[in-house]
């Protein structure tokens, strides 16, 4: 189930002006990130034009000083540099001999004269005459004392660059300032501008949402003229959907009379039809009394079909007057009732020299109603017999398996016509006998519409026509709901 959360479920005017900020705040990050960047290399190189003069103008002082190995005076030239250079922010300045001693420092009691180079200092320079970090607090510079021949000394400088960072950071918070405010801007004028754009679809939507209510009306003709071109066409097409409509209701009502004539005609056309069949069986049957009903087994047997025929024609006629009695159960499938249809289709297929094969399992009660079933298997078999030449074979193949029934119908005829294969194999709502098929199939597809149940049709090589019924049982408390 889709949500709200689901963004493919938010709006238009929602999902451009969060787009419109997405790329306000990509191109923003990246444009703070050139800024950023090139506000951190003209710091350092301005930072490291500052360390060279300072550096140079602490190389000459201290220089000759190291060469007569006066420390004081080395000490105090890095103090009077220190002093000269404060706008450079200087932290502390300490000379090292070749081996990292210290011969002076502005800070004696951190540096004391002697002293091996603290290694945090030494590797902050190592091989580099300068180091910076865009945003650290502190920058470092060495410089190398060489006499001809040797290294008379190494300067170590650290100077303070916490107003460098404090200069960065003022410059992310202006960036992010102005990009959220450029973006905010520019999100709201997004949304104003397609909520303008989406009136009309708005407009079209609620007329929508009307017609599914009720009567559509047409769009008014301001509310096309307010518009552009594209939404007054689009407009125009629904006025123009409505108008069809409001013809095709007009029909529909002129064309119900004559619907409710044509059902009635074929409802009579499927009573006679189905009362007439059985008929021929019960006269065969009264005939076989009349002949050989002094024997007790054809009395017993030609008594029984009369019987369930009559039944059968009783719950037809039911069945066509109310389709639903709750106190009226109708009478489970036995597969005596296959037998029945093999007496009632004899007559028919004797006069066409057809032999009639009927297969199946035990004699045992199946949960379907036997009306409907027996009237489906018949209008086959007397489609089947009609179609089949002399001297073929009609067969009636019934299986059981633990959910359904399954009744197979074949013949050696010239093979069901495509429209007829269609009506019955089709599901749910059907064209009717009028649309092809004959009223016999199109009876059978009703039935088994009723009964939840399907038909294959099939076109075996070897010729004929082999229709598979599959009847899915019914739990016993359900055969009361089965007309």
């Amino acid at each position: 189930m889709i949500t709200r959360l689901d963004p493919r479920q938010w709006p238009v005017t929602l999902k451009v002006p969060l787009a419109v900020a997405a790329l306000m705040v990509l191109v923003g990050l990246a444009l703070s990130e050139r800024v950023l960047s090139r506000l951190g290399e003209t710091q350092e190189r301005q930072l490291r034009a500052l360390a060279q003069t300072y550096l140079d103008s602490l190389s000459s002082a201290v220089a000759p000083a190291i060469l007569r190995d006066d420390v004081w005076e080395v000490y105090d030239a890095v103090m009077r540099a220190q002093d000269l250079n404060k706008s450079l922010h200087p932290l502390s300045a300490v000379i090292t001999d070749a081996e990292g001693l210290i011969i002076a420092a502005s800070d004696p009691r951190r540096f004391p004269v002697g002293a091996r180079l603290p290694s945090d200092l030494a590797s902050l320079g190592a091989g580099r005459d300068f180091s910076f970090e865009a945003g650290a607090r502190s920058a470092t510079a060495t410089r190398v004392l060489s006499y001809p021949g040797r290294i008379v000394g190494i300067i170590h400088a650290t100077f303070d660059t916490s107003h460098l960072a404090l200069e960065r950071r003022d410059v992310v918070i202006a960036l992010a300032a102005t990009n959220g405010m450029v973006t905010l801007l520019l999100a709201v004028a997004g949304w104003l501008l397609v909520a303008r754009m989406m009136a009309p679809v708005r407009t079209l939507s609620r007329y929508l949402g009307a017609a599914s209510e009720g009567r559509a009306t047409p769009v008014p003709p301001e509310a096309v003229a307010r518009n552009g071109a594209e939404f007054a066409r689009l407009f125009l097409a629904y006025n123009a959907l409505v108008r069809s409509m409001y013809e095709r209701e007009d029909l529909a009502r002129q064309l119900a009379d004559e619907h409710r004539l044509g059902s009635l005609g074929r409802l009579t056309s499927a009573l006679a039809h189905e009362i007439n069949n059985p008929l021929g069986g019960l006269f065969n049957a009264l005939a076989t009394l009349k002949t050989h009903g002094h024997h007790a087994a054809v009395r017993k047997s030609s008594l029984g079909l009369l019987e369930r025929g009559l039944v059968g024609i009783r719950d037809v006629v039911r069945t066509t007057l109310a389709l639903y009695r709750p106190e009226q159960a109708p009478r489970p499938l036995a597969m005596a009732d296959f037998e029945d249809l093999q007496l009632l289709i004899a007559p028919a297929a004797r006069r066409k020299g057809v032999d009639l094969r009927f297969s199946g399992p035990v004699d045992v009660l199946l949960p379907l109603p036997s009306t409907p079933v027996r009237q489906a298997v018949l209008n086959l078999l007397l489609n089947a017999v009609s179609a089949a030449p002399p001297g073929s074979e009609v067969a009636v193949d019934a299986s059981l398996t633990p959910t359904a029934l399954h009744v197979i119908v074949s013949d050696r005829g010239s093979g069901l016509p495509e429209p007829a294969g269609c009506l019955l194999a089709a599901g749910g709502e059907t064209g009717g006998p009028l649309w092809g098929g004959g009223l016999g199939l199109w009876t059978t597809r009703r039935i088994l519409d009723d009964l939840g149940a399907s038909a294959e049709v099939e076109r075996p090589e070897t010729g004929g026509t082999r229709i598979r019924l599959l009847f899915p049982f019914i739990a016993p408390m359900e055969l009361a709901h089965v007309a």
